[in-house]
């Protein structure tokens, strides 16, 4: 089965997984908003048994958040290198949707969240189905 690949922006850190996957989320919540530095987060939800890191798992760092959910990033670059949460998608990681290499077809934002937490200038997507 052929894998999907990605990392941090350095390259320091890369991890691959297979399809097909739980779900892409487009989080609009104020935690993924101050997280990322960005106006909403977009997620590739893997299960476990279907994600692997290839390399760099010694420059990982661990934010926890709560007791079920934490942020591991690059210690090199600082960027996302994936996550854990627990509350919303145990057994789970939760990678973000840019540092997928080539994004396939397959990953698409299916579902948004959090949508009453959003920035008031963003517009959301109607074709995209809303639980918030």
């Amino acid at each position: 089965m052929s894998k999907i690949k990605g990392g941090c922006h350095c390259g320091a850190v890369t991890w691959a997984f297979s399809l097909p996957i739980k779900t892409v989320v487009k989080c609009h919540c104020n935690n993924c908003r101050k997280l990322q530095g960005s106006d909403y987060s977009s997620w590739v939800v893997v299960p476990q048994s279907q994600f692997e890191v290839l390399s760099g798992q010694d420059v990982v760092s661990l934010y926890k958040a709560n007791e079920t959910s934490s942020k591991s990033f690059c210690s090199t670059c600082g960027s996302a290198a994936y996550l854990v949460n627990g509350k919303h998608f145990p057994g789970n990681f939760v990678l973000p949707l840019g540092a997928v290499n080539n994004y396939a077809n397959e990953l698409v934002p299916q579902i948004q969240v959090y949508t009453t937490d959003k920035a008031a200038w963003v517009n959301l997507h109607e074709d995209e189905p809303v639980f918030s």
